[in-house]
């Protein structure tokens, strides 16, 4: 009997044992459901978005979709689960974002495509339906003059060909004109009659068996042999105009000549109508994704109704494991990959108006498409929808015209410069000096300046504040409340097993986050600045509140750091032979600075700055903003390209450099929301430089924590015992 009790009460205690961890993992799972924390310890944050994406996905309004369409039995497991991973991140983060992975190897995933093809057409049916219309009426028209080229134009020169009289040279090419005319008329009815073919056909097109007009295709097929046609019948109608005129060919020739002229000018007339209407229409968005559906495979990013459609590069999504393995792709870099491929996607459908970035140079000639300096740069920007164009001032003095990229003239524009070597001489060929060329950039700036443009300055050394001049840039630096040592650029004194070096470049790191977001953009990030410019905030007396300075970069004052008034023979001397000059550059008391404040304050930490971003605020206007680099060459290929082993990876060893370039773009361009650390900078694990603030947090944590957590311990124990 006692032995039945027990039992019993064991069994009752292992049942509400039961019950209530059931419960309690009931609760649990519920409450993860709703409720999530992850934790990244991994030391390159492989397993969190960046803050970038985090930024892009927070600012949604509708709903997005990602959908991946695939035959997956072909495509290597790794980049499939890297994809997954980070479509997964993105929804976990975002509730206005999901995903969709069709296998089109299966028929389920077939018939799930066809499904998507369908979607599609029908967010876009009326636009489709619209379009098809007026392409139709154009074809109407486009046959029109096809059969009146053929039948008419071409019949009635040949007419006229046969009324002027062949006895003189005159008349002879008069007539071969006329026969060559005639041809070109037949010629340019067949080339219409093939186009509206072409074009009818596209307006038929099928993709897996659902119908799809390809309007883009259709309109294309007709502008590209209408175009050349108007200009034929123009050209036509002047040639019969000035022989009609000619008294030597009065008769029955000109006056046919004279009868087809209105004719002629009609029918061009009325092509420029058409023409000119399937140029202003806009493909619908569909159409930007057709190429990828047609294909069978499709990467496409869906917006909400009226943002439109992106399509991805599949192979860039999911590469073969060959070329994972012949790479060494690791794991962490692919997610980043494909982590950066979709939050750009994401960000191009959100804003359409995407910045254009106009670089000024004082070069004697354009040469960004022969000179790869900055082809890095270019391709980071066009990938997030950013155009860059090359306006040489010297060359071109007006800016150059950007209505073939913006139209409507809505996407901000930010102007960055890039400098001349001041110390550069005229040449053989009479070219302007370097200090002229300066001089014309820093014109073409100021007057930028003036208009409420934004700018982005890069600053050189300049050997004309070493004359007693100013340096013309400074003029434009002053509108923002700031002034330059371009004649005393920063150098550092370095000694290492008793050889004396001297540095002409400092890689810095943003520290605290500070007040302004491009800071907090790069903040950890190494940033290579070559041959530093130190930047002075000098606000005019009248009203210095009108102009806001916050310094982005500072290196650290010293006794080894100072600004050198002599450094023409090393800016002159190719790098690798600077260290078999004998007199480098050395500190001189009378011409040089160590300090900022003018004198070492007694152990106060002073800083140089190197880069402030300033904002004016004009009346009536919006504000205007400049960023104030003090080095020139920090965001051309040599420095950006250039990498670093960690963990047997190849990764960014300046990653720093084009983030700066990147968001202080966004800030001038006024998309402060779209300023943050992209996937890419995150390659490598960065130990974050600790900042003065924190670090007195640090030790007063230490020195007064430990033993207030010690007589806490105690008096808990105290309490506990009674």
């Amino acid at each position: 009997m006692a032995l039945t009790g027990v039992r019993g009460r064991a069994g009752l205690y292992t049942f509400i044992t039961t019950i209530a961890v059931t419960a309690v993992a009931v609760v649990g799972i519920s409450l993860g459901g709703r409720y999530n924390a992850r934790f990244d310890v991994t030391a390159t944050g492989s397993q969190r978005l960046a803050d970038r994406t985090k930024k892009v996905l927070g600012l949604l309004t509708g709903q997005y979709e990602a959908v991946i369409a695939a035959d997956f039995t072909t495509i290597d497991r790794r980049a499939k689960e890297r994809l997954s991973d980070v479509l997964e991140e993105f929804r976990r983060n975002s509730p206005r974002f999901n995903y969709t992975l069709i296998d089109t190897s299966t028929s389920a995933g077939a018939a799930a495509y066809k499904d998507l093809i369908r979607r599609l057409i029908a967010r876009e049916v009326d636009t489709i339906r619209q379009q098809v219309a007026a392409i139709e009426l154009h074809l109407g028209a486009v046959t029109s003059l096809a059969t009146n080229l053929s039948d008419v134009v071409s019949p009635r020169l040949l007419d006229i060909e046969g009324q002027v009289p062949a006895a003189t040279d005159a008349g002879k090419a008069n007539r071969d004109f006329f026969t060559q005319e005639a041809a070109r008329a037949r010629l340019a009815a067949k080339d219409l009659s093939a186009a509206a073919d072409k074009a009818a056909a596209a307006i038929g097109h099928v993709i897996d068996g659902v119908p799809v007009a390809l309007t883009d295709e259709a309109a294309n097929a007709i502008t590209a042999q209408l175009s050349p046609i108007v200009e034929q019948l123009a050209a036509l109608a002047g040639e019969l105009r000035r022989f009609a005129e000619i008294p030597d060919n009065a008769g029955p020739a000109a006056d046919s000549a004279k009868s087809l002229i209105s004719q002629v000018q009609q029918r061009r007339d009325q092509a420029a109508v058409v023409l000119d209407s399937l140029r202003k229409l806009r493909p619908p968005d569909l159409l930007r994704v057709v190429t990828a559906l047609r294909s069978g495979s499709a990467a496409i990013v869906i917006g909400p109704p009226g943002e439109g459609l992106c399509a991805l590069d599949v192979t860039a999504l999911l590469p073969s494991g060959a070329w994972l393995d012949a790479v060494g792709a690791a794991k962490a870099d692919q997610r980043r990959r494909v982590e950066e491929l979709f939050a750009t996607a994401i960000q191009s459908l959100r804003n359409p108006l995407r910045p254009v970035v106009v670089m000024l140079h004082a070069e004697p000639r354009e040469f960004f498409a022969d000179v790869p300096l900055l082809s890095l740069l270019r391709q980071r920007l066009e990938f997030r929808g950013i155009d860059l164009v090359e306006w040489a001032v010297v060359v071109r003095p007006d800016p150059p015209r950007l209505s073939g990229i913006d139209p409507e003239g809505k996407r901000p524009v930010v102007y960055a410069s890039l400098a001349p070597d001041s110390s550069a001489s005229a040449g053989s060929r009479g070219q302007l000096t370097g200090v002229q060329r300066a001089e014309k950039l820093a014109q073409a700036l100021d007057r930028i300046a003036a208009e409420g443009g934004n700018l982005l300055i890069s600053l050189n050394p300049s050997i004309v504040p070493t004359y007693g001049e100013r340096d013309p840039i400074d003029s434009v630096l002053a509108r923002f409340a700031l002034t330059s040592e371009t004649g005393r650029p920063l150098l550092r004194e370095s000694l290492a097993a008793g050889n004396r070096t001297i540095d002409t470049d400092v890689i810095v790191q943003v520290e605290d986050e500070g007040a302004h977001p491009v800071a907090a953009a790069i903040r950890g990030l190494p940033t290579y600045i070559a041959w530093p410019i130190a930047l002075v905030e000098k606000h005019a007396a009248a009203d210095p509140t009108r102009v806001t300075v916050t310094p982005l970069l500072t290196v650290p004052a010293g006794p080894n750091l100072w600004l050198e008034s002599q450094w023409l023979r090393i800016w002159q001397t190719p790098r690798e032979q600077r260290s078999l000059l004998a007199d480098a550059a050395k500190f001189d008391e009378g011409r040089d600075s160590r300090w900022p404040g003018g004198a070492d304050q007694g152990g106060a930490v002073q800083r140089w700055v190197i880069a402030a971003a300033s904002e004016r605020f004009l009346t009536g206007r919006p504000s205007q903003r400049a960023v104030i680099i003090g080095s020139n060459s920090w965001f051309i290929d040599p420095v950006t390209s250039r990498l670093t082993a960690v963990e047997g990876r190849r990764v960014p060893a300046n990653p720093g450099n084009l983030e700066l370039f990147e968001n202080a773009v966004y800030w001038l361009a006024g998309q402060t929301e779209l300023i943050a650390q992209s996937p890419v900078a995150q390659a490598a694990p960065m130990v974050l430089p600790i900042g003065e603030s924190q670090a007195m947090r640090l030790r007063l944590a230490l020195i007064l924590g430990m033993p207030l957590l010690a007589l806490l311990g105690g008096a808990l124990v105290r309490l506990i015992r009674g």
